[in-house]
This record gives C-alpha cells, sequence and structure tokens, in this order.
C-alpha cells in the first residue's frame, strides 16, 4: 500500500591475521563481533563469514601465510540503500523463478517500496510479473496470499472483471517460499501473467473516474455473492486495524515518530472508526473487499480498467473499500469532480453505500491511521527519516475528521 501520494555498498572484505581461538568456533555463515585490524585478538568482525582458510598456528610461532582468514561482512537488509535491497530481492525473485516452467530472458524491476515487483521476459515472448512478498512486521501471512490467489481464480472463472491470472509452479501450487541469504524471513512469491496498461493515476479523466468506480462495482456485486472454500482466510476489517501486525500506534512504548499529543489524535480518532465498524455490522453482512484499490493499482488499456495487487483483500463493508480509494484522492484541487464521476461510475452497477457521507469520511481517516501504524514499523532507513512528516499528514487527516464531530 503506498503511503500518501543512490547506492553503496553491500559488502566489505578484510584480510588480516587473528588468532586461532577467536576462529575455530565461527564456521562459515556464522555471526560474529567487531574486529580491529590493530588489535589481532579483538572480535571478529560485526557480519556473516563468508570464508575462512585457517590453520592452527604452532605454539610461540607467528600465523603462517596459509593460515590467514578472509572476512566478507554483509550489511543487514534493512542497512542497504533502496537499491541494495533491491539487488537482494532480485536474488529471491530468481530463485523463485526456478519453480517455474519458465526459461528467463530478462527481469527488471517495477518497485521495491514495499513488495518487490518484477517484470520477467520469457524466451518465448511471453511477460509476466513475479512478486516477491515483503517479510517483517507488515509482511503478508501465507493464508492470506492463498485467500487472494482463491478470490483471483474465482473472479477469473465467473466475471469478465480484468484482474490478474496466477501461474502455477512446477509442483502445481501458485505460492512459492523462498528463503535467500541476506534476505530475512522467507517469502511468499507469486507470478502472475502480465497485464497491459498504464496507471490510473496518470490519466484521471472522468471517463476513467467513471470505469475506476464500476470496477468497485463489480467487484463489491462479485462479493456478494461469492463462497470460499473453509481455507479462505483473510483479515477482517472488523477492527480499526486489521492487519496481523503488531498495533504500536497508540502505545507510549512506541514514541520514536508520535508525539503525546499526536497520540491523542489518533486515539480519538480510533474510537470514531470502531463504532462505525460497530454500527455496520447489524445493517449487513460483510463481504470480501479488494482492501488496497488506490488508483496505482488500477491499469487502464483503452477503454478498459483492470484491478491488479489483491494482496491486501479483508473481510469488511463495501464503504470501507470506497473510502480506502478516496483516500488518496482527497487532497486533490479536484477531489469534488472526480469523486462525483467515481461515485457514478459506481451507481451504474450497484447503491452507494453511504448515503449520508459520514462513514467514508470516518474510514478516510480509518486509512490514515492504518498507515500510521505501518509507519511505525517500518524498518527502510529512508522511510523513517520521512516519518514525522507522514505522521502529521495523518494526524491532519484525522482532525479534520474530529472537527467535523465536534
Amino acid at each position: 500500500m503506498p503511503i500518501d501520494a543512490g547506492s553503496s555498498r553491500s559488502r566489505a572484505s578484510w584480510r588480516g591475521y587473528v588468532p586461532w581461538r577467536a576462529v575455530r568456533a565461527l564456521p562459515c555463515g556464522t555471526f560474529a563481533g567487531a574486529l580491529h585490524r590493530a588489535d589481532p585478538d579483538a572480535p571478529i568482525p560485526k557480519g556473516r563469514l563468508r570464508s575462512v582458510a585457517v590453520g592452527q598456528p604452532e605454539r610461540g610461532r607467528a600465523p603462517t601465510r596459509s593460515q590467514r582468514i578472509t572476512l566478507c561482512i554483509v550489511k543487514g537488509y534493512y542497512e542497504l540503500t533502496p537499491s541494495g535491497r533491491a539487488r537482494r530481492a532480485r536474488r529471491a525473485a530468481l530463485a523463485a523463478l526456478e519453480s517455474y516452467d519458465v526459461e528467463v530472458a530478462g527481469l527488471r524491476l517495477l518497485t521495491n517500496e514495499t513488495n518487490g515487483i518484477f517484470r520477467v521476459e520469457a524466451t518465448d515472448g511471453q511477460r509476466y510479473v513475479m512478486r516477491v512478498g515483503r517479510g517483517g512486521n507488515i509482511g503478508h501471512s501465507l493464508a492470506q496470499v492463498r485467500s487472494e490467489i482463491e478470490w483471483l481464480a474465482a473472479l477469473n472463472r465467473d466475471t469478465d472483471v480484468r484482474v490478474p491470472v496466477p501461474v502455477a509452479n512446477t509442483a502445481g501450487t501458485t505460492v512459492t517460499l523462498v528463503e535467500v541469504p541476506g534476505v530475512p524471513d522467507r517469502r511468499n512469491c507469486v507470478l502472475f501473467r502480465w497485464l497491459p496498461g498504464r496507471l490510473l493515476s496518470d490519466d484521471l479523466t472522468r471517463r476513467n473516474m467513471e470505469a475506476y468506480g464500476t470496477l468497485f462495482a463489480r467487484l463489491h456485486e462479485h462479493a456478494g455473492s461469492f463462497r470460499p472454500s473453509p481455507t479462505f482466510g483473510p483479515v477482517r476489517y472488523d477492527r480499526t486495524f486489521p492487519f496481523d501486525e503488531p498495533v504500536v500506534l497508540l502505545d507510549p512504548a512506541h514514541s520514536t515518530f508520535v508525539s503525546e499529543a499526536q497520540r491523542d489524535v489518533f486515539a480519538a480518532g480510533a474510537e470514531l472508526v470502531q463504532q462505525a465498524i460497530d454500527d455496520l455490522r447489524p445493517r449487513e453482512p460483510m463481504r470480501i473487499l479488494h482492501g488496497d484499490l488506490h488508483r496505482w493499482n488500477v491499469l487502464v488499456d483503452r477503454d478498459a480498467v483492470a484491478a491488479i495487487d489483491f494482496e491486501d483483500l479483508t473481510w469488511g463493508w463495501p464503504v470501507q473499500d470506497l473510502a480506502i480509494a478516496l483516500y488518496y484522492l482527497k487532497s486533490r484541487d479536484d477531489y469534488p469532480t472526480v469523486r462525483a464521476a467515481f461515485r457514478t461510475g459506481y451507481e451504474r452497477v450497484r447503491p452507494w453505500p453511504d448515503g449520508s457521507g459520514r462513514e467514508i469520511e470516518v474510514f478516510i481517516a480509518g486509512r490514515a491511521l492504518v498507515l500510521a501504524n505501518d509507519v511505525a514499523l517500518l524498518e527502510e532507513p529512508e522511510y523513517r527519516a520521512e516519518a514525522p512528516a507522514w505522521m502529521a499528514r495523518f494526524e491532519g487527516r484525522v482532525r479534520a475528521l474530529l472537527d467535523v464531530e465536534r
């Protein structure tokens, strides 16, 4: 999910002499402390010991050339620059592609903002997208990804809505699990057939906005009749923070990016969001939602639109889904115009789910809360550097709701 609208070496080598006692307990691939050239009795450098060529010297003798060791110090994943992390993610993509009956001619990074997304060129001229799932606190579970695949299969079977088509690997499964040295956590990887088109964000015409609204409505219509398997298990938007990740935004112990005043604003907004959810429960049953269908997850190809990136799908109510889309449009000067076109397209298929407009505003603030919690959990240094500015923006979105509610 987007938050809102250089390179460094990843390894270094050190050659020198260290006492046998400092090396013999450190086989290749282990981690160790810091070694200083001036002190051969110091601990081994922090990093991954890649190669050791050492023999135990005779007592009282200096080490010989054959007893020299080479240390290759590998930076941690989140110590790398964005391009360094992308290179590591590329290794994961290539490892996953070994499980498919696809002869790779080229692999190009499209984005590594959260997931690693790569365009795959095959030797037979076919084109695919390989998605390397994110790890860590905000990564998606295997159950979540399998649920995404299940709904995509149903949409491709039951409708002509343009959505991605997952490709099975040689084992017959559509999710490939990979572990690659230098990339933390096991990654869920999925290969999709290529969908042509340009991003909706680059072409927000009235016609495209109406098509965008119609796309939403058709997904919501299908969701109303979708009957999932017993193993279908995405997250549920029946709480302010729906994803399976730690909720740290309101916790004073996690105050790196959140001031006490901001925390008070976020807490008040969270109460309003939860009350809106509780009000929805008796009104209608939950249905499956895309959960992240913003303007960067929609492709436009001539007059056709396509929805991509279903990984955040969730049980919930249509008004929540619409609010997520409108969150990323609300700051535009032409917001009333694009929102009106969006609603027109939606109402060609089904009624707009929020007559008063209040619930959408509440869930727009709810989106800000979810993103703020994500930012508090991010480990990438460039994102952490921008976190204070993002938190101020999220605070503004929530304050706007609180000002109306007073």
